[in-house]
Formats: C-alpha cells, structure tokens, sequence
C-alpha cells in the first residue's frame, strides 16, 4: 500500500484567457521508508508538485 500517492493530477494557472498547464496528468506513489529525489530543470514544476503534496 502507498504511503503518498498522486493519481492524474494536473495544475492549472490562469493568465488572461488563457490555461497555463503544468504538471500535467501526473500519477506517482511512494512507499513508506522509500527515497525519493525530484530532478528537471529550471521551470518544469517541482516546487508546483511539492507545494500541491505539501498541501494535502
């Protein structure tokens, strides 16, 4: 069993008339005790992905 698990999350901004997609349909889980390392570069969502988990 997952100890955190994210299933088809996406997030949207809103900038004028248009959607601003990041993190699109993103679907991971981790098991307790498991290491995890997010990587990407600059602008590709991991402080997004962290803020939604520390939101939860």
């Amino acid at each position: 069993m997952a100890y955190i698990e994210l299933k088809n999350n996406t997030k949207i901004y809103q900038s004028g008339y248009t959607a601003i997609y990041t993190n699109k349909d993103i679907t991971f889980s981790i098991d307790k005790g498991e290491l995890v390392v997010i990587l990407g570069s600059s602008g590709a969502g991991k402080s997004t992905l962290l803020n939604i988990l520390g939101g939860m």
